[in-house]
């Protein structure tokens, strides 16, 4: 079936492909971090390259990513990190680096077009920023932004109101520690993934529907039915 042909076409890559990429890195001192949703042909040829030039390529999340590309330019000596993925992404790398004290090695995308992103375009949007503006007065807020979004937008929404990043792994204990920390009153604002946002609000009411104390501290130490 496709599983199958997925499976094959990942675990055997193109070898002149493989070769080709390995000798590109190699003569130009590079190194590539790639997005898991890269297609699996594609994976399939970075993967090989990989194993070939250790800790030279990466597949990974956005944010381990940077990671990756931090760790190339310590310890492989690479002056180039390659960025497949959207725009976000390699603006997200280079901040990383910057941060890092690697800001001098350039990241270089797949095209000189725009590669955008519907999700993280979402937040860019002027409705976006009024729905923080009109939520943020009064009661204390603080706004928990999805981590795949443009810097803009992080720079944008902090100069509206206190905003901290969060990963699909780390959102609901972002929020339970934030809560813990600035108290019962603290009104958050999660965006702009509204699927997981809706998760959340499922998870959340199940816990307090159906958890007892014991559970929920399990979970989060400062927290109890009370609380969450």
């Amino acid at each position: 079936g496709s599983f199958a042909v997925a499976q094959a076409t990942y675990l055997q890559p193109d070898a002149e492909a493989v070769q080709d990429l390995v000798d590109l890195l190699e003569r130009t001192q590079s190194g590539i971090v790639a997005h898991y949703y890269m297609d699996v042909e594609l994976q399939g040829v970075l993967q090989a390259a990989g194993a070939r030039l250790p800790g030279r390529v990466g597949i990974a999340d956005s944010l381990k990513m940077g990671d990756m590309a931090v760790d190339m330019a310590a310890n492989h000596n690479c002056t180039a990190i390659a960025c497949l993925g959207v725009d976000f992404m390699s603006e997200s790398v280079q901040a990383i680096l910057q941060q890092n004290g690697h800001g001098h090695i350039p990241v270089l995308r797949a095209t000189h077009k725009p590669i955008g992103c519907s999700l993280a375009e979402s937040a860019e949007r002027e409705s976006y920023r009024v729905w923080l503006e009109q939520e943020s007065v009064g009661q204390a807020a603080l706004h928990v932004v999805y981590i795949n979004t443009s810097l803009e937008t992080k720079a944008v929404s902090q100069s509206i109101v206190p905003t901290i990043t969060c990963t699909s792994s780390n959102v609901l204990q972002t929020l339970l520690q934030a809560s813990a920390q600035m108290g019962p009153e603290l009104k958050i604002l999660y965006g702009p993934d509204t699927y997981m946002g809706e998760n959340l609000v499922t998870l959340l009411s199940t816990i307090e529907a159906r958890w007892n104390d014991e559970q929920i501290a399990s979970l989060h130490a400062s927290h109890s039915r009370d609380t969450i």
